[in-house]
């Protein structure tokens, strides 16, 4: 059954993309972070989620499904600007902490 499920966002995705390719490339640029998300979602059910029987069948009674999850995970957009605004924060103090050890080691160099 989760091979089903997983056949079934697979192929809408596949026909979410053929939708968008139609449409032409400015068309495909301004949906390109709703293909990115799409693709998360599936990849998060696939390798994250542990699914009950229940909760696969009630998935696979969906129409539109990667559409219903990509709609519900939109309206709780802030999760993605925490999450990359952490991974910034992360960063620069990764490349602050290196630029100030190397400052430091280039003052010792020149005395």
């Amino acid at each position: 059954m989760e091979d089903q499920l997983y056949e079934k966002l697979e192929n809408e995705m596949k026909e979410y993309k053929e939708k968008v390719k139609e449409k032409g490339l400015d068309y495909a640029m301004d949906k390109a972070y709703e293909m990115t998300v799409k693709q998360e979602i599936i990849d998060s059910i696939e390798y994250d989620h542990e699914l009950s029987k229940t909760e696969i069948k009630a998935l696979l009674s969906r129409d539109n499904l990667l559409n219903e999850l990509y709609d519900d995970w939109i309206s709780f957009d802030g999760n993605m600007r925490e999450q990359i605004n952490y991974s910034v924060d992360k960063s620069v103090d990764i490349i602050a902490d290196e630029y100030k050890k190397d400052k430091i080691k280039t003052k010792k160099e020149a005395r």
